[in-house]
């Protein structure tokens, strides 16, 4: 596998977040690369982007991060409540979860068969259509469902496609997007993906007394937004027969190609359990915070938008600042894991501070904690977790996407384990903040036994520091 086949990978294995603080993780390195990464890089065969371009492309995802993180974040919450008052709780974390799981499985499999597809209209594009019409469909349901199962139906039809249309626009930068502009369409990107949703929270809460517009018109926002994109996305015209290699489409091939083994590959390992474990945390940071604020101090819906999106505010600043400042330090020193371990307890700390939030100021602080080790969290993981592939192997897009699963898998299984944390302990959502703590100071314990040394030879870093 070349360098370029490499970073292609990686770009296509980008993790996609599905709520805020999970956003900021995901976006802390691009974010961090973006503002003192440099360009440097060896220039490849690939067109540049232009600005008009580059522009279509920004607006398409933040067209498309509205409506696929926003209802986690706020609105899927407020619907509920709305259709199924006194089920609420199982009602969210059925909701939030059944559609992760699908996604799980059909996320590959359409980026499989999105490689093998021909068509006048490209490779990614035809299924990054398909995705935006499912999102519009399944947002709709949302809207106009008269029950939680629904809901719960409609959203998943959504989750799916908003994923897939996000996974076909990262693998198209993975097929086109030149190496010395990766860093920073990579960043901006990463801080679109943190911004969206609080723009998202702010509509969603002017229109959370209608439950149809407080969907659909994101839905809306997404598919008119990504059509701009669609418009100008150079996604070639491929209509010759797909060459049959021992690549073809398997779901057996791809379920075995997501296993390995840890006592083989423990460093592998550690950092996948270690990633496990953190976006559990953060998936149990977001589920209940509407319901959590709301009767903890006693808002309304528009409200808790308002609190919402000042907290998302401060949280975004703080992560990239965490993000930045661990990631040029981390370089500095030539170590990563003293950082994650410190930022995995400061995740837990900041997660108890939330449950225990009897003020608002107290709530926004929290909140601000937990972001900022998510950044510091994110941007040193993942160059951490690029030190410890198996280059021997030669099957970095494979373990790029075992590592992937360390977070959708998390995300989409998370809510339910919260729902039962939340019936277990009589409905008292700070427990649930309690066990997302708990499984942070986990996530730190899993870092200690990783053996990659003070630095491992590969210039895998996070941050490409200016030497001038």
């Amino acid at each position: 596998m070349t360098t370029d086949d490499f970073e292609a990978e990686r770009i296509a294995s980008i993790d996609l977040p599905s709520n805020q603080l999970a956003a900021v993780e995901v976006g802390a390195a691009q974010i961090a690369e973006a503002v003192v990464g440099s360009d440097d890089s060896t220039p490849d065969n690939l067109a540049p982007f232009g600005k008009g371009y580059l522009w279509a492309l920004y607006i398409g995802w933040f067209a498309i991060y509205i409506a696929f993180v926003t209802p986690i974040a706020f609105s899927l919450a407020i619907r509920v409540e709305q259709v199924a008052p006194d089920a609420k709780d199982s009602a969210l974390a059925l909701a939030a979860g059944i559609p992760g799981i699908f996604a799980i499985v059909l996320t590959p499999l359409i980026g499989a068969l999105s490689d093998r597809t021909r068509s006048r209209l490209g490779r990614r594009r035809p299924w990054m259509i398909a995705g935006l019409t499912l999102g519009l469909v399944g947002s709709l349901a949302v809207g106009l469902a008269p029950n939680a199962s629904i809901v719960v139906v409609g959203w998943t039809l959504a989750y799916v496609g908003y994923t897939a249309a996000s996974s076909m626009t990262l693998a198209h930068l993975g097929d086109k997007l030149p190496e010395n502009q990766r860093g920073k369409v990579l960043g901006i990107t990463g801080a679109i993906s943190q911004m969206a949703p609080l723009a998202g929270v702010l509509v969603g809460g002017a229109l959370s007394s209608n439950g149809l517009a407080m969907f659909a018109i994101p839905a809306i926002l997404a598919f008119l937004g990504s059509i701009v994109f669609l418009v100008r996305m150079k996604d070639d015209a491929r209509t010759e027969k797909p060459v049959v290699t021992s690549k073809a489409v398997e779901a057996r091939k791809l379920l075995v190609g997501m296993v390995f083994n840890p006592r083989r590959y423990p460093n592998l390992g550690w950092v996948w359990l270690s990633k496990a474990l953190i976006f559990f945390a953060l998936s149990f940071s977001s589920l209940y915070t509407v319901y959590f604020i709301a009767s903890r101090f006693g808002l309304e819906p528009l409200e808790v938008a308002g609190m919402l999106g000042i907290a998302g505010i401060l949280g975004v600043g703080a992560g990239v600042g965490g993000a930045i400042g661990s990631g040029i330090l981390s370089d500095k020193f030539g170590t990563r894991k003293p950082f994650l371990i410190a930022a995995a307890f400061i995740m837990a700390g900041g997660l108890v501070v939330t449950a225990l939030s009897t003020s608002i100021p107290m709530f926004l602080i929290g909140n601000a904690i937990s972001a900022l080790a998510t950044g510091v969290y994110g941007a040193v993981d993942q160059a951490l977790a690029l030190d410890v592939l198996p280059r021997e192997e030669d099957e970095n897009g494979r373990f790029l996407g075992i590592l992937q699963l360390g977070s959708t898998v998390p995300q989409a299984f998370g809510p339910l384990v919260a729902g039962l944390i939340l019936a277990t302990f009589g409905g008292e959502y700070a427990s649930v903040y309690f066990g997302g703590a708990i499984l942070a100071i986990l996530g730190a314990i899993a870092i200690i036994p990783i053996t990659v040394g003070r630095r491992a030879e590969l210039p895998t870093t996070s941050l490409q520091v200016p030497t001038k």
